[in-house]
């Protein structure tokens, strides 16, 4: 089933979690776009870095250029569907790519990326879409050389902690002095703009709503993102901060709910709403 149909926030994590609280574990290590925005009151987050690469990458059976702001295939006389066949089963991948690829058929696209990249060599898409992030950790890309096409963020805006790790313990005094150690405050920071964005406009990872949060220069710079599914409905917004030794994640949050409220004055909760009951009555047929 399509993620969107099969639960919300947390589908991933909801297990390791039920783990944690029943003391069978004592400490979870999440990729952090699968965390939901809210952690259970046991339960606290420690973001680690450094952060990966957060881009998103388009994996192909031929060679694709990035030109004039769409995807094009390098050989003119490659065997490509026209038009595309696209595997993803993120909405927000999928609103962004038919900005510039209109006339893409996205088809769904589930399993570990062993299992996708599986799919795509047997001729079931032209190409699917990644994380950066992952097909890194799992040193994948020298054997997809030739075969992957980085989209720059400015053209395709990831998943809030998006190339982050997340770690995941009880609210016990002892294992969180333990773990703050492993904290880097810059990327927890950028990321809790990025998660807090999301949090404020109510929206879910299932729907496509993006945002990248960085800090350059002692300047915190929080992009965001809400798209209609088919890519006509764009709500872009930005803001920055000052980021100082004194500067908290309390802070970095603050300008998350900026940004949020600046998307919702553009028209973002009609956008969402409409997403929403599209969600839920695909829910109705499953």
């Amino acid at each position: 089933m399509p993620l969107a149909q099969i639960g919300g926030d947390g589908v991933f994590v909801t297990e390791i979690e039920r783990a944690l609280q029943e003391h069978r574990i004592d400490l979870a290590v999440h990729s952090l776009k699968d965390l939901p925005t809210v952690q259970p009151e046991d339960l606290r987050i420690v973001v680690v870095g450094p952060r990966e690469d957060v881009r998103d990458v388009f994996v192909s059976r031929e060679k694709f250029l990035i030109a004039d702001g769409r995807l094009i295939a390098a050989d003119v006389d490659a065997e490509v569907h026209t038009p595309l066949y696209i595997g993803t089963g993120s909405l927000r991948r999928t609103a962004q790519i038919r900005e510039f690829c209109p006339d893409v058929e996205i088809l769904p696209l589930r399993g570990n990326v062993d299992t996708r990249i599986r799919k795509l060599d047997a001729g079931e898409y032209d190409g699917i879409i990644l994380a950066a992030a992952g097909l890194h950790r799992l040193d994948l890309p020298a054997r997809l050389v030739g075969r992957l096409t980085y989209f720059p963020v400015e053209m395709v805006l990831p998943a809030p902690g998006q190339g982050a790790l997340a770690l995941e313990c009880r609210d016990e005094a002892m294992v969180q002095e333990l773990l703050a150690p492993l904290q880097d405050l810059i990327v927890h920071a950028a990321t809790s703009a990025e998660r807090m964005f999301m949090r404020r406009l109510g929206a879910g990872c299932y729907l496509p709503v993006a945002a990248y949060g960085s800090i350059v220069d002692n300047i915190l710079t929080l992009r965001g993102l809400v798209a209609s599914l088919d890519g006509r409905q764009r709500i872009d917004v930005m803001q920055q901060m000052p980021w100082t030794a004194t500067s908290t994640l309390a802070d970095a949050e603050q300008l998350g709910i900026r940004v949020a409220e600046q998307a919702l004055m553009q028209g973002a909760q009609k956008i969402i709403q409409t997403l929403s009951v599209l969600r839920e009555q695909e829910s109705l047929h499953v």
